[in-house]
C-alpha cells in the first residue's frame, strides 16, 4: 500500500513537493491552509503531513495537537522558505519530525520523508506535543 501523505502548503509553493513525492510512490493530498488542513485530518487517515511554516490561516504548531487527539498520529515535517536554527530548534521542541527549506530536492524531500514514515515519533511521544516557548516535562 502506497503512504498517504498530506501536504498543507499554499500553492504554487507545494507543486514541486507534490512531484516529488507522487514521483517516489506516494499518494498525496493537498491543502492549502489551516482550517483546509484540519478537515483533511478530521476526514482521513495518513501516514506523513507536510506543513508550510507559514501556513495562511493558523500557526503549523496548531496542526500538532488535531494529529494526537485524531489518534491518527503522522509525522509532521515542517517545510520552509529558509530554514533557519531557531526555526528549526522550534520545530523539533514542539514534537514535529524535522524542517525541510526550499528549494526541495528530491532526494532530500525523500530521504526525510523515508525516514519519518519508518520513525512513528510523534505515535510514540504524541503525549509530550509542546506549543512554541513550553518547557519539556522532567522524566
Amino acid at each position: 500500500m502506497r503512504p498517504r501523505i498530506l501536504v498543507i502548503v499554499p500553492s504554487p509553493r507545494r507543486l514541486r513537493l507534490l512531484t516529488i513525492l507522487e514521483r517516489n510512490g506516494m499518494e498525496t493530498i493537498a491543502a492549502g491552509d489551516f482550517r483546509d488542513g484540519q478537515l483533511k485530518l478530521q476526514e482521513q487517515s495518513y501516514d506523513l503531513l507536510f506543513v508550510d511554516a507559514e501556513l495562511p490561516g493558523g500557526p503549523w504548531h496548531g496542526l500538532l495537537p488535531a494529529v494526537v487527539a485524531s489518534g491518527k498520529n503522522c509525522e509532521v515535517i515542517v517545510c520552509s522558505r529558509c530554514g533557519d536554527e531557531r526555526l528549526w530548534a522550534e520545530v523539533l521542541q514542539c514534537g514535529a519530525y524535522d524542517l525541510i527549506a526550499e528549494p526541495f530536492e528530491e532526494e532530500e524531500v525523500t530521504r526525510i520523508a523515508q525516514c519519518a514514515l519508518d520513525s512513528h515519533y510523534l505515535q510514540r511521544y504524541g503525549a509530550a506535543v509542546r506549543r512554541p516557548g513550553s518547557k519539556a516535562k522532567a522524566s
